[in-house]
């Protein structure tokens, strides 16, 4: 028991109570009734003889019969009174079923004189008690008076041991009895009362731990009662909350992160607007200076106003390339697209993009070594890988130097990898991870050569888009980009 006052307890002091109330009736009823249930059962026995006696009274042989058998288990007296004389049987271990003490008729069948100076009426049909002394000795005789349907007497008479002495005797063995039987029936209570109250145990320790979100524990019972279904219905919910709790922290988690994602949007939006007002505002002051120049300085010659012309075409040049790379960026960034999933030739596209940009790769002398096959089949769409691998191409055609050496690998296993290598200046170590964030420049001097920073920003939303990966290394004798799809 987990303490005096749970259930176990108290139903083993219901139980127990009612075993002590129960016991202590039998007694009183053992008591006070023994003595008047004792003489009923004796008399209705004398008068069940007496009946059968008189059935049989014509027939001597079997009345003899019945007479012997009744005193030698009574040890009793019968005697048999007629008009003419006195029959007399009583009880004698060396008697052989003989009449005994044939009268001579010279007893009164009204009134007769019994041993010990008693007298007895039998001119009433009844039962009579004797009390007789011998040699200091008390013995209670029972006796019954029965008239045959002939007319004779048959008087019975049977030792009537003092009922107050076996009243006595038996209500003190009835006690150690009852002890006995109160030890048995506490220690059965209390086996019972931890049987019936166990499940009910099980069940305050399980809705404890439900309270506490524990819901590992599960009732296993086999009774087939109200407690079995009330264990069978707290597991239902016990499963049923456990499930609506998962779902909960689930939805809270989705909720997080939606929570996460718009915060991130919102510091992505103030980068975005700051990287962009910076980034503007460079050709921005350029086109508005050499625009005054030109309108203010009458005197310049063709070849200065063609030069101030040149340089506010490259700059609106410019401009219009960030704010195209910015659209692109944030509709990647956003998920604000479906991608068209197509088969295409990837090795014919690298060729295009290589014969796009042939002018710039002429232009500073830049060797191109391609290893790949002729033809290359892959899915994917077409326009935004076109983006990324001119990203990356025109990437290292800006940071090769001149007479440099570009190379493009192309392999293919589990996936496509494509790898574009370029001669030049490396990669910081600590840089690796930012060069695909959005507007990051390395502050290394040797690759500070233009750009806006948002080109490997926009490859990286599109190779995962394709669910791919990306990376960069460094080589001896320059750096290596690679994306796999």
């Amino acid at each position: 028991m987990k303490n005096s006052f749970s259930i176990s307890y108290k139903w083993a002091m219901i139980l127990t109570v009612m075993v002590v109330v129960l016991l202590s009736v039998g007694l009183l009823i053992n008591k006070f009734f023994f003595y008047d249930y004792y003489l009923a059962q004796e008399k209705h026995e004398i008068h069940a003889f007496a009946d059968s006696i008189n059935d049989n009274y014509g027939d001597t042989k079997e009345v003899v019969k019945l007479i012997n058998e009744f005193i030698t288990k009574k040890q009793a007296s019968v005697q048999l009174f007629s008009e003419n004389q006195s029959l007399e049987f009583s009880f004698n271990l060396f008697m052989k079923n003989e009449w005994q003490g044939k009268g001579n008729g010279r007893n009164n069948r009204n009134t007769i004189n019994l041993p010990h100076g008693i007298k007895v009426d039998l001119s009433d049909e009844g039962y009579v008690f004797f009390d007789f002394e011998h040699d200091a000795i008390t013995t209670q005789l029972l006796g019954l008076v029965y008239k045959l349907d002939n007319g004779d007497i048959l008087l019975v008479t049977t030792p009537f041991e003092s009922l107050n002495t076996t009243a006595d005797i038996a209500m003190r063995f009835n006690v150690y009895i009852v002890l006995v039987l109160l030890v048995v029936a506490i220690i059965i209570v209390v086996l019972m009362a931890r049987k019936m109250t166990k499940p009910i145990i099980q069940l305050t320790d399980m809705t404890s731990k439900i309270s506490e979100l524990d819901f590992t524990e599960k009732f296993e019972g086999h009774s087939n009662d109200e407690i079995q279904s009330l264990g069978e219905n707290i597991n239902a919910m016990s499963q049923a909350l456990e499930g609506a709790l998962t779902d909960l922290q689930l939805a809270n988690e989705k909720l997080l992160e939606d929570i996460k994602e718009k915060e991130k949007n919102v510091e992505m939006r103030k980068t975005l607007i700051a990287n962009v007002s910076h980034e503007l505002k460079t050709p921005i002051a350029l086109v508005m200076s050499y625009s005054e120049g030109l309108r203010e300085n009458d005197v310049l010659d063709d070849e200065k106003k063609a030069y101030y012309l040149n340089v506010i075409s490259n700059e609106a040049e410019h401009m219009d390339r960030l704010v195209r790379d910015l659209l692109d960026l944030t509709e990647l960034e956003y998920d604000a697209f479906e991608l068209d999933i197509k088969s295409l030739d990837l090795s014919s596209l690298i060729d295009e993009i290589i014969d796009r940009y042939a002018y710039l790769i002429r232009e500073k002398q830049i060797k191109v070594q391609l290893d790949k096959d002729d033809i290359i089949e892959i899915s994917g769409d077409k326009r935004r890988l076109e983006q990324a691998l001119t990203n990356l191409i025109v990437n290292a055609i800006e940071y090769t130097s001149d007479q440099g050496q570009i190379t493009i690998e192309v392999s293919q296993e589990d996936k496509t990898r494509v790898v574009i290598k370029n001669t030049g200046s490396r990669i910081r170590e600590q840089d690796f991870e930012k060069i695909w964030t959005s507007f990051f420049k390395s502050k290394n001097k040797e690759r500070r050569i233009g750009g806006s920073g948002i080109g490997l920003s926009i490859v990286r939303a599109i190779v995962e888009k394709h669910q791919g990966s990306y990376g960069a290394y460094n080589e001896d004798n320059g750096v290596a980009f690679f994306i796999e799809i």
